[in-house]
């Protein structure tokens, strides 16, 4: 199964004052609401019943994880030129997270 790509930006977030976070790059394309049905697709297959709390709290916890993925990258980035934060569900499916440049660059195998 192909690992499904979700773009993001990292940038002020409006909701948390002046703070910047990781935000669903919807320039081109629904992103947020695919990431949002493969969560509750997850979720049911795990007997878990995806309201929209549920499903809010998911998508805000999942862009913590990538922010601070990215800020431990940042710190050493090790001559690589991107980061890309791989969260495997519980089904096998793999999600990649990043900026669309640099997923753009990953293969899709």
């Amino acid at each position: 199964m192909s690992p499904v790509k979700i773009p993001l930006v990292i940038g002020r977030n409006r909701l948390r004052g002046k703070a910047t976070g990781a935000m669903v790059d919807e320039s081109d394309g629904n992103h947020l609401h695919r990431l949002r049905a493969i969560l509750r697709e997850e979720a049911k297959a795990s007997g878990v019943e995806p309201d929209e709390p549920w499903l809010n709290r998911a998508v805000a916890q999942l862009l913590r994880l990538c922010e601070q993925a990215e800020a431990g990258w940042a710190a050493d980035k090790g001559g690589t030129i991107g980061h890309v934060f791989e969260a495997c569900l519980p089904s096998g499916r793999a999600l990649l997270m990043g900026d669309a440049r640099v997923l753009a660059l990953v293969s899709d195998k």
